[in-house]
């Protein structure tokens, strides 16, 4: 019983993220000359906190964290470590000069993805596929954006901790809800679905 408000409040937080797409975006932008760079001063804490700044990177891991969580707690922990390997790898693809078209829209598609099978009770293999792409889909958009100046080791580590404690502690929480709750996960699935579905309307009509 102890995890129940804690993934009430992560289910709350997502409604409220439906609110304010047009500041969903979390991923870095180079600079205006007259701007400070968050990364170049000081790239450690500034990447351990950047996935915190934008719904579309912390919803995606909440999701990610919930896909296979029907499954039990082995299941649910095994997919969100391939996100945190696989954003790990993206980051590392995109330094090296990877990209994919449409990167945004992706972005805001992954969230409604993952709610869509954390809802349907998605199968654990299926869910690790779909949490691996997830994971290098936001990789390459981390790792393109990230500043030329940055310290790139720092960054990516940092990002990626951070990330894949968000996917882990969701995952947790999920599996440890009491039977009464069992269907909490699912409705919390659901409903980042519906954000998802809004942060990709929000990207159509920028």
């Amino acid at each position: 019983m102890a995890l129940r408000r804690p993934l009430s409040l992560l289910l709350r937080a997502a409604l409220l993220s439906a609110a304010a797409t047009s500041q969903a975006l979390a991923h870095h932008q180079a600079p205006n000359p007259d701007e400070i760079d968050e990364f170049a001063s000081t790239p450690w804490s500034a990447s351990l906190a950047h996935p915190l700044s934008g719904a579309d990177h912390w919803l995606a891991a909440l999701a990610v964290g919930l896909l296979a969580c029907s499954w039990g707690r082995p299941a649910a922990t095994r997919t969100a470590a391939a996100f945190t390997l696989s954003l790990g790898a993206g980051i590392a693809a995109a330094r090296l000069g990877a990209s994919l078209p449409w990167m945004e829209f992706g972005l805001a598609a992954s969230v409604g993805l993952a709610g869509v099978a954390a809802a349907r009770r998605c199968a654990p293999r299926p869910a690790l596929a779909l949490a691996s792409a997830i994971g290098a889909w936001h990789g390459l958009a981390h790792g393109a954006e990230m500043p030329a100046t940055s310290a790139p080791l720092l960054y990516a580590l940092g990002l990626t901790l951070s990330s894949g404690t968000i996917a882990l502690a969701a995952a947790c929480a999920a599996t440890a809800q009491p039977p009464a709750l069992a269907a909490l996960p699912r409705w919390a699935g659901a409903t980042l679905a519906a954000v998802g579905a809004g942060l990709l309307f929000s990207n159509l009509a920028a």
